[in-house]
């Protein structure tokens, strides 16, 4: 009797359990095995017996430890079992079940990972319709009154609003008064200060290049007066003064970013940043799903925040970690990656110790948490930790999962025995890992804590749980595309202008979105865009009309823009002196005829018989 057979005793009492693991030791080949395991846990419980239950199973590591110097064992039975895992029977019996291994021939109840993780190949038993976390919960938002429902400017101005508005203005203004310095004629137009209505403005020229796809054009061709330029643009500013203030806008206070960006490496744009994102998520009600993915805006300038990913189009650019609705793609919360230990800002000290994903996850959902909604999301968020971390914080995860977890089964890899579209479905109580072979010795793998089936789709013969990753899963690229179909951004050397395009692409997504909640029908959100920046425009552009100094082929173009809301030129003072009669210079010398009107174009002095009047179309 080896060793490990010898009985166990504890003073003068011999244990039950003891007496039968010398008379008999159970083979995980065996038919009975199940039975008879929890038959002897139920006598272990019984008899209180210090041993360990793990003695009577018979794994290969028995094999290779106990018959280290033999090469085979006979046993009773008259089969052989190898050191290297292999059951084969004696010389005497030939068969054609040779070489099978032991994998094989254990029983199928449980798979294990290699890290010995349990997986039951049969789904739990319910008695519940519908599981508690699949109940979703909604949080309290600010409602909009019915007046700001139907108008896109008051949707936008919750999302950007006067706070951030003003903050801009402030160090703009700032920066304007530096570069007014290096002049020597300091009182030119295209240098004074902003005010509020000329942001507004400028804003709108953003979201206007945006909607008519000029964003990338040069501003020469833009502003150009031979019938080929955006009149919208003429009519609101000069292309001197559009230039100036791109090249002025500032968003922080640059006499204290030096001690700031020792704790925040994003302080040149971090508060307007994060101010949008506390405006949206006030304003939006999430429906129960949700994505989290990454979105990278291309940049190529000199930054320390620079990312590669050959996957996406940009390939080079600043990376922004976000959540977003699954279903109508409202970008709800955000981070932009700024280097080691980034995803784990505002975690708590034992959260930053789980990995970096599921530190990202983590911080992205917070304001999620114990509402019961489900997280989708790529094979680079997903683990067990992660599922396990969201599951303490009432969120359920979909996702898929990459091979080299430690957790999966070898059984779930992608064999050559396993057929094309084959499934295999592993369980545990709050957990369902799934294993779809798509193409040949190729498998996804799929890990779920909202699906407890192994429910299969009849047309597509594809699992309940890839069909819902499937529909869930595009939150976040769909904004990044609408993004980049109407895209305010300029070509810039500054990485925080390249982010706030990107927060104004992103609040015209928001606003679009809540917008169309209110409407019996849904607009283009091309044609939003033009609403809203035309709201942007008009009070400047309706103070720039009654400048009398503005060239006379402007004014008759704002007349066209504006229409018959053309705003009427308010007499000055001036006006209402009686003019000085002058000598008109179409006349012979000799005449010396005076009179009192000027020229509408030179502003010289000429009579009415050497002008030419004009009709009400020509004027």
């Amino acid at each position: 009797m080896s060793k490990n057979d010898q009985p166990t005793t504890s003073g003068t009492r011999t244990s039950t359990l003891s007496m039968q693991r010398a008379s008999k030791r159970l083979r995980l080949d065996d038919p009975s095995f199940e039975d008879e395991f929890q038959r002897l846990l139920l006598e272990s419980d019984q008899c209180d017996s210090d041993g360990d239950v793990d003695d009577c199973l018979f794994y290969e590591a028995d094999i290779q430890k106990n018959h280290s110097s033999e090469q085979e064992i006979i046993e009773e039975s008259g089969s052989t079992t190898r050191a290297d895992g292999d059951v084969r029977r004696s010389d005497s019996e030939s068969s054609d079940d040779d070489n099978i291994p032991i994998a094989q021939l254990r029983p199928s109840k449980y798979n294990y990972g290699k890290n010995r993780y349990k997986w039951a190949t049969e789904p739990p038993s319910r008695r519940v319709r519908t599981p508690q976390h699949n109940i979703v919960l909604n949080r309290s938002i600010l409602h909009l009154t019915e007046d700001e429902k139907k108008d896109p400017i008051s949707i936008w101005n919750k999302l950007f609003d006067n706070e951030m508005r003003q903050t801009i203005l402030t160090w703009t203004n700032f920066k304007i008064a530096e570069f007014r310095a290096k002049f020597k004629r300091q009182d030119r137009s295209e240098l004074k200060e902003m005010d509020m209505i000329e942001l507004n403005a400028l804003l709108g020229l953003l979201y206007y290049s945006a909607a008519l796809k000029s964003n990338h054009e040069s501003t020469s061709f833009i502003f150009a007066t031979d019938g080929t330029g955006c009149e919208i643009f003429r009519c609101c500013m000069s292309e001197t003064r559009f230039l100036v203030l791109l090249n002025c806008l500032r968003f922080d206070n640059p006499a204290d970013r030096a001690e700031r960006i020792k704790t925040d490496k994003l302080a040149a744009i971090s508060g307007i940043f994060d101010k949008f994102i506390a405006n949206s998520q006030k304003l939006y009600q999430l429906s129960e799903y949700v994505t989290i993915d990454e979105m990278l805006v291309e940049f190529r300038g000199r930054s320390h925040m620079i990312s590669y990913m050959p996957q996406k189009p940009g390939k080079y650019g600043l990376l922004i970690r976000a959540l977003c609705d699954a279903k109508t793609f409202y970008f709800y919360n955000g981070y932009l990656y700024s280097g080691k230990g980034s995803d784990g800002a505002g975690l708590s000290a034992d959260e930053k110790k789980f990995l970096v994903p599921t530190q990202c996850v983590l911080r992205l959902t917070q304001p999620l948490q114990r509402t019961n909604r489900n997280v989708t999301a790529d094979n680079w968020f997903s683990s067990i930790e992660v599922v396990d971390e969201l599951s303490k914080r009432n969120l359920t995860y979909v996702g898929t999962l990459k091979k080299n977890k430690r957790e999966i089964p070898n059984l779930f890899q992608a064999q050559k025995s396993r057929e094309i579209g084959s499934t295999l479905f592993g369980f545990t109580n709050d957990k369902t890992l799934c294993s779809h072979v798509t193409k040949k010795n190729k498998a996804v793998l799929l890990i779920s804590s909202m699906h407890h089936d192994n429910t299969v789709d009849e047309h597509t013969k594809k699992p309940e749980i890839i069909l819902f990753y499937n529909f869930t899963k595009g939150g976040v690229d769909e904004t990044d595309k609408k993004c980049s179909i109407y895209s305010s951004s300029r070509r810039s050397r500054r990485w925080p202008m390249v982010i706030f395009h990107r927060v104004l692409d992103l609040c015209g997504i928001n606003a679009y979105i809540l917008f169309n909640q209110h409407q019996d029908k849904e607009l283009e959100r091309g044609k939003f865009l033009k609403k809203l920046a035309r709201s942007l425009v008009v009070p400047h552009m309706q103070r720039r009309a009654i400048n009398p100094h503005l060239p006379n082929e402007l004014v008759m173009t704002l007349k066209r823009v504006f229409g018959p809301d053309m705003p009427s030129q308010e007499p000055s003072s001036e006006e209402n002196i009686v003019p000085k009669r002058k000598t008109c210079k179409l006349c012979p010398p000799k005449i010396k005829r005076k009179t009192t009107h000027t020229c509408v174009g030179c502003k010289q002095p000429i009579c009415l018989q050497c002008s030419k009047p004009l009709c009400k179309d020509c004027q």
